[in-house]
């Protein structure tokens, strides 16, 4: 027996219908998968927050400067 996933977004009329007719199939077994929340721990929100006030008070790096910087410090060996 081979096994195939589908995956089918339900927003549609199309998709229900799609839908309705494979469960309507005798040979083929139909499985929902919920999409849950990622729960984050304190410290990764806290660094998530930290960033987006960074960014709101414009405190960024443009990638050019941090990959000069990068490179700089590999060439100098610190």
């Amino acid at each position: 027996m081979e096994n195939y996933t589908l995956k089918i977004s339900a927003n549609s009329t199309k998709a229900k219908a799609l839908i309705d007719f494979l469960k309507s199939l005798d040979f083929i077994e139909l499985t929902k998968e919920e999409h849950s929340e990622i729960e984050l721990d304190t410290k990764s929100v806290a660094s998530i927050e930290k960033g987006l006030e960074d960014l709101k008070n414009n405190r960024i790096h443009k990638d050019q400067d941090v990959r000069n910087s990068i490179r700089e410090r590999i060439l100098s060996g610190s």
